[in-house]
């Protein structure tokens, strides 16, 4: 089961399928801390909901959306 943090970032990434994390923080997480960010990144990477980019300070910099995901928006 999805947070709704992370049920809100789907949904973003379903309209904006390559957003960055600066981005979608900015859309979907306004105030949150770049740890909580990154957890929710994580966490969508590691469900295979979606591609984590990450940039090289190792901090996510891109979301992708993958086909799971995608279907992940259209069943909620």
């Amino acid at each position: 089961m999805l947070t709704p943090e992370e049920t809100r970032v789907l949904h973003y990434l379903h309209e904006y399928p390559d957003a960055t994390a600066e981005g979608m923080a900015r859309a979907c997480l306004p105030g949150a801390s770049a740890e909580w960010v990154d957890r929710i990144a994580s966490n969508l990477d590691w469900l295979g909901y979606a591609i984590v980019y990450h940039g090289p300070g190792g901090e996510v910099a891109a979301l992708q959306i993958t086909d799971q995901g995608r279907r992940a928006v259209s069943a909620g």
